[in-house]
């Protein structure tokens, strides 16, 4: 199969279709990702298709991110957030059903809206892919600023309006993947049939160089704390590296810090204070006595598998930080969430040494993290892709262009062999 996979956002909301992507291809399939341009080289390093969708948007993401923090949840202000995004859905739309035209099925996060339109106007099989929980309705000012934004267009095509288009109206009338694990969010009692709980989906950086340095001064003594807000560095990253020193030397422990160090001075940093930047979560966190974090998806997923507890420091009006800052303290691996706007040296000093000495949050830390790995969301989703598209086959809609009598071949030799693959696999197990 050649299968199309798309989002927009930040790494972690790019990590996670790029484990699936790895893994599509090597159930033989044709993996093609389609994000913006800043994330090629993440891409292509690992041998996968990488085709562009629009302009570079890591200025646009900075500034999305500040105003999430920043902003109070209203209608107007929401819209400003996401009118950036939604300008360019002209021509990401034109793109990507380009990019379709001879691909088998389309896979899309939640915050590409131009793929569900895609589905509905030419019958190509859909996927949907919720990494949190907001493949819920989402807050009233997200539900109404969305679809006040996108509607438009959609009706420029033909299409009824949705209420809820970047949250649950995102999802496949097909198959809707929620890749978050059934130990940290029970499926739904009056979920749809089509709905999958799968289990994370966790790409492990396995060639990336660990720092030698690093790993000795995590060696070198107590399990140190860790400090990683992601993408959430905040307007001024000096006053928050200071902050978290602080924090570090009230709690009495080693720390590892995780943030952006270009033009900082970290000579100035104490001893007992280890700055890095990028680092393999898979690598970092199980080695270390607590984790501080923002709580977004693909960090709190790390967190959970790791074992170890932690810190959550939800920031602004981003829910599902929030979200999963409450399911962690229901579920005894963390104590009760900091909110970014309201942290301090004290505070977050208190809450890491409460949370380093109390044996109730590792144990129940290990216990999850136990359950975590245990789970192997990346190949159920596979699973659940290759049944869709052999169930229901890829018939063009009537607005679709016409293929040549090439590509139909082409197309149909691929889910021959596709079929043919899994009669084989059958056998053998």
């Amino acid at each position: 199969m050649r299968i199309v996979l798309t989002n927009f956002g930040t790494t972690g909301d790019i990590q996670p279709f790029l484990a699936l992507a790895v893994q599509l291809r090597d159930r033989g399939h044709e993996p093609v990702m389609a994000f913006s341009p800043q994330y090629g080289q993440f891409v292509t390093a690992r041998h996968l298709s990488f085709v562009p969708i629009g302009p570079d948007m890591r200025e646009t993401q900075r500034h999305i991110n500040q105003a999430w923090v920043t902003m109070p949840e209203s209608t107007a202000q929401m819209e400003a957030i996401l009118s950036p995004l939604t300008d360019l859905l002209p021509a990401a739309f034109a793109m990507l059903r380009d990019l379709c035209q001879d691909a088998d099925v389309l896979i899309s996060g939640p915050a590409q809206p131009a793929a569900r339109m895609i589905h509905e106007l030419t019958g190509i099989p859909f996927v949907s892919v919720q990494l949190s929980n907001f493949g819920g309705a989402g807050p009233p000012a997200l539900q109404s600023a969305s679809a006040a934004l996108i509607n438009p267009f959609r009706a420029e095509q033909g299409l009824p309006p949705l209420a809820n288009p970047l949250t649950l109206d995102a999802n496949s009338p097909q198959l809707a993947l929620y890749a978050i694990s059934r130990h940290v969010l029970p499926r739904p009692v009056d979920w749809p049939d089509h709905y999958h709980l799968t289990g994370y989906f966790f790409l492990d950086d396995t060639e990336a160089e660990i720092d030698p340095d690093l790993a000795k001064f995590i060696a070198a003594g107590e399990r140190p704390l860790v400090i990683t807000f992601g993408s959430m560095a905040g307007t001024d990253p000096w006053q928050l590296a200071t902050l978290f020193v602080e924090a570090v030397q009230i709690a009495g422990c080693r720390a590892v810090i995780q943030q952006n160090w270009e033009n900082l001075d970290i000579k100035q940093l104490p001893p007992q204070v280890y700055p890095v930047g990028y680092v393999p979560h898979a690598w970092l966190f199980p080695r270390v006595g607590c984790i501080v974090h923002h709580g977004g998806g693909g960090t709190a997923g790390a967190v959970f598998r790791s074992g170890v507890p932690s810190v959550f420091v939800p920031h602004g009006q981003i829910f599902d930080q929030h979200y999963f800052a409450i399911l962690a303290e229901e579920l005894g691996v963390a104590g009760p969430p900091i909110p970014y706007s309201e942290l301090t040296a004290a505070w977050l000093g208190s809450a890491i040494q409460k949370t380093m000495t109390n044996p109730g949050y590792l144990e129940a830390a290990k216990a999850l993290g136990e359950k975590i790995r245990s789970e192997h969301g990346v190949p159920k989703a596979c699973q659940l892709i290759e049944k869709l598209v052999e169930k229901v086959g890829f018939t063009a809609a009537a607005t679709a262009p016409t293929p040549t009598t090439e590509a139909r071949n082409e197309k149909i030799n691929r889910r021959k062999a596709f079929q043919e693959r899994r009669r084989t696999r059958g056998k053998e197990n």
